[in-house]
């Protein structure tokens, strides 16, 4: 017998959960795990039975045809069309799949409608006329976080209310390229997503090209229609989660609306924006329509029956899902080669097992970087990444300025109410990759999609460690290499515009490079605060800075309680006019280490249709919130963990730090055999009613704990980052909304 998690909600970057094998003799079985991030394994295998065990539409074939205008008689293997709305695309139903239960009812995954999927798949893959065949595999977005912050006295400056809080565009040097270009009306960037609360006052309507909801199951569409040329986003959420409106941070990112006084920044002014809705109820997505998505985007024949007036010059996916699919690959292919730049987000899984589409050879795949330019935590780390953006980590606020740091953008609620959160994950980093590449070809206009992505994998900076050698996007380097401007004026980079030294760093380096024109000496260098020193290493050659190296030095003793912020200035002159270049550095230091909650937090186990809690343990700080929960019966479960600060017997109502395993925003219900020790139970916890999704009040199904012990009725100090100094997997900060 086995215990095997069986999927309970879809909502965010989809994983092949492995199963443990049960034993021992028949009992109560024991239970264990801690309140950390959990790491995720995804793997990939073409054996029938591995692939079963993927998210998919059971029942449903995807498949790419040799011919568009051939459809190939498939019966005689138990196929039958379902979809084919024109294009390389078509949907079978497979046959044998109608008799089955869904895995997570059936006896076993060999007697699922699923494995029957992947049996039809492979035998389409082999038919006459059929390129290749997947099962309708699920993808979903990947989720949210931000990074330092920059002030610079040269680059120019939105006026953005927000945009100081916006470290992540800094870290990319994007205010330095906006002295270059600040975009162009000509390019267009298709968004493939969720969609897009398009009413958002950070938005202007005349940047939208026309876009298309390309969800084709009426269902996961939400919106009572299916496909239509309306991509407004609904909203994705479950009962047990609200809607993330992802897309609409992720278009916030590449083109909100910008030095308009109101809100945030987006990276490109004037880009026009494609939304194509393809994550519907609970932020997943099928391959199918995925797949037509990027045709559309291409402007090449695709199953909605329809063609947008021009192609989009880029592609930003910021979702992923099963390791490999073959007729992904083929619309990816056939997209870059009608000239489109497509981007993707490598991840959330902590893992070196690649997924897609990111992992596709023709996808830009985007790594995910913190405030200190090193990988976030929950960012996965193949060899086919190509480039890393600021992702951020929501569990830590390193630049002092009392939010969590992630990605800033707009954002909606299920409320009706228009906010700004900071959310973390490679979805985030993707669009500042893809918002880059736009300013890219707006820059130069000439540029094909193969000179854009040169322009942003040669022109890179160095991060802290990253894996394989990885580099982080420079969007200034990226537009001067675009623009041929790199060989007239000095153009001074440093290698890092935002400093953290935490609660115990001591000295920090940052290197200047000189990547225009003329020669730089160092003239001057000076900070605005007693506890931070500079000094500067001799140039090297003397009369170039390419490989100038400051020192940044904390003298500890004369930290004030709490954060330190200092900015240090740089000033070089040329070496034949004479004239200024200056560049700012931001340092800030802190005094103490955030502080971890004391709550006890309760451990339950409930059934996953009534909600009624079976069993329960506590966790404490004195354990490090590691939990162990012996006599659980044989069953089918859920389990969640959370405060009950208030005493009302609820651990999940807001104000509560509450976290379901393994995620979230994606639970999983639990199979216990008898007589079982189940390791590894680990997840997150964040803070409800922080979140930019805004609280769920009665929508959401309330855990209610048994008994509470003395041992409870603990207090903590208030956090601007909750959770055990562990990040939520969606966010848990908002900004209120524009007037």
């Amino acid at each position: 017998m086995s215990t095997c998690p069986r999927r309970f909600v879809s909502a965010s970057f989809l994983v092949l959960v492995a199963c443990n094998s049960g034993g021992g003799s028949p009992g109560p079985s024991t239970l264990s795990g801690e309140l950390t991030l959990p790491v995720t394994a995804r793997v990939a295998n073409p054996d029938p039975l591995q692939t079963a065990a993927l998210p998919m539409v059971a029942g449903e074939v995807v498949v790419w045809l040799d011919d568009m205008n051939t459809l190939p008689d498939l019966t005689a293997l138990g196929l039958d069309l379902l979809r084919h709305g024109g294009g390389s695309i078509a949907v079978y139903g497979a046959r044998a799949a109608h008799s089955k239960r869904l895995a997570r009812d059936a006896a076993s995954l060999a007697d699922s409608a699923e494995f029957a999927t992947a049996l039809a798949a492979q035998a389409a893959a082999d038919a006459p006329g059929i390129t290749d065949a997947n099962p309708n595999y699920l993808f979903s977005h990947t989720g949210s976080a931000p990074t330092g912050a920059c002030n610079t006295s040269l680059p120019l400056q939105a006026s953005d209310t927000h945009f100081g809080l916006m470290w992540h565009l800094g870290q990319a040097n994007v205010p330095q390229a906006w002295d270059v270009t600040t975009g162009s009306s000509s390019t267009i960037v298709a968004v493939i997503d969720t969609g897009i609360r398009e009413d958002h006052p950070d938005f202007d309507a005349a940047r939208f090209a026309p876009g298309f909801d390309m969800i084709s199951s009426v269902a996961s569409a939400g919106d009572g229609t299916g496909r239509d040329a309306n991509p407004h986003d609904v909203g994705d959420g479950t009962v047990l989660q609200p809607s993330s409106f992802h897309g609409t941070h992720v278009a916030g990112t590449i083109g909100a609306r910008t030095n308009n006084a109101v809100g945030v920044a987006g990276i490109d002014w004037n880009c026009k924006l494609m939304i194509l809705r393809a994550l519907g109820i609970g932020g997943s997505g099928s391959l199918e329509d995925i797949a037509d998505a990027i045709l559309f985007a291409a402007r090449l024949t695709n199953g909605s029956g329809q063609l947008p007036a021009q192609r989009a010059d880029i592609i930003n996916m910021s979702l992923g899902g099963p390791g490999s699919s073959t007729v992904l690959t083929n619309a990816c292919n056939a997209a870059h080669g009608a000239g489109c730049l497509l981007i993707a987000a490598a991840g959330n899984d902590n893992t070196a097992t690649a997924g897609t589409p990111a992992s596709i050879p023709v996808v830009v795949s985007v790594g995910s970087v913190d405030l200190l330019r090193e990988r976030a935590p929950y960012s996965n780390f193949s060899s086919t990444i190509d480039i890393w953006a600021p992702g951020g980590n929501a569990a830590v606020d390193r630049n002092g300025d009392t939010y969590a740091d992630g990605v800033l953008s707009t954002m909606a609620t299920d409320q009706g109410a228009f906010v700004y959160a900071f959310l973390q994950g490679t979805s985030m980093a993707s669009p500042h990759v893809a918002g880059i590449a736009a300013l890219v070809k707006a820059a130069n206009p000439a540029f094909t999609n193969e000179q854009i992505r040169n322009a942003l994998l040669t022109t890179t900076q160095s991060g802290v460690t990253l894996p394989n050698s990885g580099r982080i996007v420079d969007a200034q380097a990226a537009v001067l290499l675009a623009s041929g401007g790199a060989g007239s004026l000095p153009q001074l980079v440093a290698s890092q515009m935002a400093v953290d030294f935490g609660t115990t760093l001591t000295t920090a380096t940052v290197d200047l490079e000189n990547r225009g024109g003329g020669q730089l000496l160092l003239n001057s260098a000076s900070s605005t605060a007693p506890w931070l020193a500079v000094t500067s290493s001799p140039n090297n050659p003397p009369a170039s800075i390419n490989v100038n190296r400051v020192t940044l030095t904390v003298d500890r003793l004369q930290l004030q309680a709490g954060s330190n912020r200092a900015v240090v200035t740089l000033t070089y002159l040329e070496q034949t006019t004479s004239n200024p270049f200056s560049v700012a550095l931001e340092a800030t230091a802190q005094t103490a280490a955030p502080q971890t909650p004391t709550d006890v937090v309760y451990v339950l186990v409930v059934d996953p249709t009534t909600y009624d809690t079976i069993a329960q343990t506590d966790a404490t700080v004195a354990t490090g919130h590691a939990w162990t929960m012996p006599g659980v019966p044989a069953g089918t479960y859920l389990i969640g963990a959370g405060t009950d600060r208030n005493d009302d017997g609820f651990i999940n109502d807001d104000g509560e730090l509450f976290g379901m395993w393994p995620l979230l925003d994606s639970p999983l219900e639990l199979s216990i055999p008898a007589g079982t020790n189940v390791t590894g139970l680990d997840f997150p916890l964040q803070e409800l009613g922080t979140s930019p999704l805004g609280s769920q009040g009665s929508s959401r199904r309330m855990m209610r704990r048994l008994a509470l012990p003395t041992s409870a009725r603990l207090t903590t100090s208030p956090m601007s980052v909750p959770a055990f100094t562990i990040a939520p997997s969606l966010t848990h900060e908002i900004i209120g909304g524009p007037k």
